[in-house]
């Protein structure tokens, strides 16, 4: 199984991942919000950093509760460091310890050594982890998956022949892309022939289109005691209870195997993929913060162009004055998203949308003239009535700032689409993109708000 490019060397995929995580280090510029927001992921890319810098190897183990994960790992080590216990789910949160490999005689023949203290040797951190089923344990399964994201080789225990939960369990860890070694654990439990039978049938039927047949191994990580007969000094014998010494031979050599071809290669585009990960959020957030802000200017433009037409008296003025608030507002945009604009491209633009939207069709145009009139008139000819005419006046301006905020908003909301498609409509093409914000927006909740706004601004102090 190959996890990298296959004709590069492992030290220039080291060097790049090396160069990629110091490049995203010294970029990051976030504001103190968003700092806050991504600290567990940038101190995770500076772990990354020194792990590649110190060549730590991370794997960690996954299964159902039960299956002697804490147990297999113990044995890995030789030494009683991760909890074991009869309850069901022992592990609740994540574990971790190092681990230098070492591997002197196999099966009573001899084998060259192998351990972290040679040139050639992995270090290793080895990571346990909650079991996938336990009941009401949903945030354990999303602190497995993301320890899964970030480990550079996986573990899978079993202890018997596989179900359909540790079935999908696998499926799902499968679409990391990450070297997986299937585990069949507690081997002591079964006689020899139906071990065999349930091996057999792991590596030929459960998990076939998942894992190559050598990724499946066996071990005893705890076997029982047995009893066993004893010759004593006199010749007789003794009935004793003894344990035999953990299997666990195999997965070591399978281990090594992986680390030792690729190990290095692993950790280097893991760390990418995290990477790509981070970059991927970091960029969303902006996103969604950028379009808020661009939400907050469309609205603040919309509501200043209607009390603008609203409050103008002067019919052909307060038409002009709109368009050139438009104008404006795409400039914002545009400034916002980082969009370069010419004044020539910000009109064709407006005119393009407003032409989409039927805001400058022949009767829409003639409409804000007409009301525009109405309104002057009512404008000039309220001094000399008294103010009678003022009345008037009030209930036709709304009348024209709302047509007028109305078209600002669909300008804007336009706008803001094809600025985050980078200065393009995307497949569905404008008039698509037109038609679908006409449908999307709540001309009544527009009205009320530049409603309020108006009354705001002729409120008497």
């Amino acid at each position: 199984m190959t996890t990298h490019e296959p004709d590069a060397p492992r030290e220039l995929i080291l060097e790049r991942a090396k160069t990629s995580l110091a490049e995203v280090i010294a970029s990051l510029e976030l504001d103190p919000a968003d700092r806050a927001r991504f600290a567990d992921h940038v101190r995770e890319v500076e772990t990354m950093m020194r792990r590649l810098e110190e060549g730590v190897i991370h794997v960690a183990v996954f299964g159902m509760v039960s299956r002697g994960k804490s147990a297999l790992l113990n044995a890995l080590i030789g030494r009683e460091v991760f909890e074991v216990g009869p309850t069901h789910g022992t592990t609740r949160e994540r574990q971790s310890v190092r681990w230098e490999p070492r591997l002197e005689t196999v099966a009573g023949g001899a084998v060259r050594s192998f351990s972290a203290a040679s040139d050639a040797g992995p270090t290793v951190e080895l990571i346990d982890t909650p079991g996938l089923n336990e009941i009401g344990g949903e945030a354990r399964a999303q602190l497995a998956e993301q320890i899964a994201r970030r480990a550079d080789l996986l573990l899978f225990v079993v202890s018997g022949d596989m179900v359909r939960p540790e079935l999908e369990a696998l499926a799902e860890l499968r679409k990391l892309n990450k070297p997986i070694i299937l585990v069949f654990n507690m081997i002591d439990l079964y006689p020899e022939a139906d071990r065999q039978k349930i091996h057999d049938k792991i590596r030929g039927e459960r998990v076939r289109d998942l894992l190559a047949p050598d990724d499946v191994v066996l071990a005893a990580a705890r076997p029982r005691a047995a009893k066993v007969l004893m010759r004593q000094a006199d010749g007789t014998t003794a009935e004793t209870w003894e344990t035999p010494p953990p299997l666990v031979t195999p997965l070591k050599l399978k281990m090594l195997e992986v680390l030792e071809r690729e190990g290095q290669a692993l950790a280097a585009l893991n760390s990418m993929l995290f990477l790509d990960d981070l970059n991927e959020q970091i960029v969303r957030r902006r996103m969604e913060l950028r379009d808020a802000a661009a939400d907050s200017l469309v609205w603040r433009f919309t509501l200043a162009k209607a009390a603008a037409v609203a409050c103008n008296p002067v019919a052909v003025a307060d038409v002009a004055g709109g368009v050139a608030t438009d104008i404006a507002m795409v400039f914002a945009l545009a400034r916002l998203y980082g969009i370069p604009m010419t004044r020539v491209g910000v009109g064709r633009l407006v005119v393009e949308i407003g032409k989409m939207a039927g805001l400058f069709t022949a009767t829409e145009v003639g409409t804000h003239f007409l009301i525009g009139a109405a309104k002057s008139f009512f404008a000039a000819t309220t001094l000399l009535t008294g103010g009678a005419t003022a009345a008037a006046y009030a209930s036709v301006a709304p009348i024209q700032a709302f047509a007028a905020g109305y078209g600002s908003r669909v300008i804007g909301e336009a706008t803001k689409i094809y600025l985050r498609n980078g200065a393009s409509w995307g497949p569905a093409g404008p008039r698509t993109v037109v038609q679908h914000i006409l449908d999307s927006l709540d001309r009544e909740s527009i009205l009320a708000r530049i409603r309020e706004e108006l009354r705001a601004r002729w409120r008497p102090t």
